[in-house]
């Protein structure tokens, strides 16, 4: 604020300002007054930026009272403090109704306008967890791999905001959605020695039905073949990824917490909060440097978590 520096004097009292909307903030509200958007859409887009400008002022006023002149401690601080926020409607209502706020968001990541691509891009560095989808995942393309068989049942489509906030600048040769689990999926131009990717979000959950989990397998990433004859990855949180072998000193429990879930229900959701209390057996197998295309069976996966690690 310029002309508010400008007009400040030695011994002028506080003035109260008006914290300026940051970029993030400015994005959801071109959401919110924008009326190619549902009236759901817009209450998501309005709860988070409500929530980035409580956060602004809570900021600011917290830095005035580390920083002002009574400071903390016995010294006081040579700072005068020139301005405080305006705070006539702090707090403003956030954190709504969880179910609405996720159909907002789903309804955000369906669209093809621009301002729902920035509004996403916001949201994954924000609150990933509102999203409907889970990690980023990258593989290569490779025929006869097994994510080759998954891409097979792969629809093509065009693209919407959540297929553009996935390729995150990459460029993109087509635009896929998995019709048994909603994700976007998109495969990437060639590069200069040939090589492609499949890109892609993890599911959030599996659809189970009666089904078991049958086997996982490793590439890249991990694969759940299910008794019903379908093959998905894994599903994951959104912070998270699914790893096996030498991760550089991150160890597979994450993985091993999501095999021991589905394990016992196929469609539950992981929680990955707590991964470090996976089943010590099953983070041992995975933290085995298993070559990329190992299939693990039921049997195999089921051994493992009811056997203790060997100690040396």
């Amino acid at each position: 604020m310029p002309h508010l520096i400008r007009a400040w004097e030695p011994g002028a009292p506080a003035v109260v300002a008006k914290v300026p909307a940051n970029d993030n903030e400015k994005i959801l509200r071109r959401v919110v007054g924008n009326d190619a958007f549902d009236v759901t859409s817009r209450l998501a887009a309005t709860d988070m930026a409500d929530d980035i400008r409580n956060n602004r002022i809570d900021a600011a006023l917290h830095d005035n009272e580390i920083f002002g002149e009574e400071g903390h401690g016995e010294r006081r601080n040579p700072v005068v403090i020139a301005a405080v926020p305006e705070t006539g409607h702090h707090p403003l209502r956030s954190d709504g109704d969880r179910q609405v706020l996720e159909a907002g968001w789903l309804g955000l990541a369906l669209s093809t306008h621009p301002d729902a691509v920035a509004a996403i891009e916001v949201a994954v560095g924000r609150q990933p967890d509102l999203l409907p989808f889970g990690a980023l995942t990258e593989v290569p393309v490779r025929p006869g791999a097994i994510s080759d068989r998954w891409a097979r049942r792969l629809t093509m489509c065009d693209p919407t905001a959540a297929h553009v906030v996935l390729a995150q600048g990459k460029k993109a040769e087509a635009f896929f959605l998995d019709p048994l689990t909603d994700m976007p999926v998109l495969r990437t131009v060639a590069d200069h020695d040939g090589k492609q990717l499949w890109r892609f979000y993890a599911p959030l959950s599996l659809p189970a039905g009666d089904a078991e989990l049958a086997s996982v397998v490793l590439h890249h990433t991990v694969w759940v073949t299910t008794t019903d004859g379908h093959l998905h990855p894994a599903p994951c949180a959104p912070s998270e990824h699914l790893w096996w072998g030498n991760g550089y000193g991150d160890r597979p429990s994450e993985a091993a917490t999501v095999i021991n879930l589905l394990l016992d229900d196929l469609g539950a959701t992981p929680n990955l909060r707590e991964h470090w209390n996976a089943p010590k057996g099953l983070t041992a197998l995975l933290n085995e440097d298993h070559e990329q295309g190992t299939e693990l069976t039921r049997s195999t996966l089921l051994h493992a978590r009811m056997t203790p690690p060997r100690t040396r």
